[in-house]
């Protein structure tokens, strides 16, 4: 039997107000979908993605004067925003989860697929981490607030009708703190815009590109650089600058999109120390010819081949990616080699494979319509 429509998609994202990863994929995810409205909990005009502006419907929490700027501060008031997003509409519900996304609420009618980077890291992974960095006397509020949240988070992954996740260490969460099955597709690389240069530069740098957060570990790539005497450019923000206060490191901040494929285009290789769900970052870095040194586990031991595009450090210590950095500088590497590698995390089979799967589940939702339909024509 022909279709009566094609179904009305609808996208909701936790805050856009950065360019980093999740960002990027929600990107995607309206390119794949030209007609779906996305649903922020919070955008920023300044910082968030451009291309999305016109699409973007932000809770109510947009009204509050400088939400975007302080998004941390209102974590406590994400459930209710995202709650009360109205999608009664759509028959098809994409969300980008990291933070509150998919406790959306929708009806037996609607089917809901959640693209997981990660369950919420300050929740499940690092909450005792995430205390820390705050006053003694707020802990215990704190800690109730968290306690909270991570009933809601628990409770709201019933909500959802299928479960993507980004890579194997993301599936293994959802499994452990959710108690659901996934399927792994990993996130979409530009690899259009991140190319190699056309002929061979002296790089004589090491680069980071990353927002300046504990959990990211930036202090070891300060710390093996200045041991190697290496030069080291950051690129990135957050509230983590202070571990950059050193001579051999040059801190650029915000950079634009051509900005940053220069710097990964010109630099000796990428350091990713941190313990990452998938990292994006990196695959960039290949996309542009160029190899990582990278920690041993989650995420980059999916997108990383060692001794080929990169180098493994065993452990989240100096003197591992000191080790790293050495072995890598004796390497030859092949830029057309890790440019192939990369190549195969282009956007192209994200945005058809995720289409496929909106595509399957309305085939899902108008069976039980087809059939009614018929016992009321008989």
């Amino acid at each position: 039997m022909p279709r009566s429509r094609s179904p009305r998609v609808a996208i909701v994202s936790d805050p856009l107000v950065q360019r980093g990863g999740a960002e990027r994929c929600v990107e995607v995810m309206a390119q794949t979908f030209p007609d779906a409205p996305i649903f922020a909990i919070l955008y920023s005009q300044d910082h968030g993605p451009a291309s999305l502006a016109p699409r973007i419907r932000s809770s109510g929490l947009a009204r509050i004067p400088g939400a975007a700027r302080r998004h941390r501060w209102f974590l406590p008031l994400y459930p209710g925003a995202v709650e009360s997003f109205d999608l009664t509409e759509y028959d098809v519900i994409v969300s980008s989860h990291h933070t509150a996304a998919k406790g959306i609420l929708r009806s037996a009618r609607q089917h809901h697929i959640c693209y997981c980077h990660t369950p919420m890291r300050a929740l499940w992974e690092r909450p005792f981490d995430e205390l820390r960095t705050l006053p003694a006397p707020a802990r215990p509020l704190a800690s109730a607030m968290l306690g909270r949240l991570r009933v809601w988070d628990f409770v709201t992954a019933g909500r959802v009708d299928e479960f993507v996740a980004n890579s194997e260490t993301t599936r293994a969460r959802i499994a452990k703190h959710y108690g659901r099955d996934s399927r792994v597709l990993h996130p979409p690389i530009d690899i259009s815009r991140f190319t190699p240069h056309g002929t061979a530069v002296d790089a004589d740098y090491y680069l980071v590109a990353s927002r300046l957060v504990p959990y990211k570990r930036i202090d070891l790539a300060v710390a093996a650089t200045a041991v190697l005497g290496r030069r080291l450019i950051v690129v990135g923000t957050g509230p983590g600058r202070d571990v950059l206060q050193a001579p051999h490191v040059e801190y650029r901040g915000h950079v634009s999109d051509a900005e940053l494929v220069a710097l990964m285009r010109g630099a000796r290789a990428m350091l990713f120390p941190a313990f990452e769900d998938f990292g994006m970052a990196p695959v960039e870095m290949m996309a542009c010819g160029r190899p990582v040194v990278a920690f041993g586990e989650g995420g980059a031991c999916e997108t990383i081949i060692d001794g080929v595009t990169g180098v493994f450090a065993g452990e989240q210590t100096v003197e591992a990616f000191v080790e790293a950095m050495h072995r890598l500088e004796r390497l030859p590497f092949d830029r057309g080699r890790i440019r192939a590698h990369a190549e195969t995390f282009g956007h192209e089979r994200f945005g058809a494979t995720l289409a496929q799967l909106v595509d399957a589940a309305w085939e899902r939702l108008e069976r039980p319509i087809a059939r009614q339909r018929r016992m009321t024509s008989a």
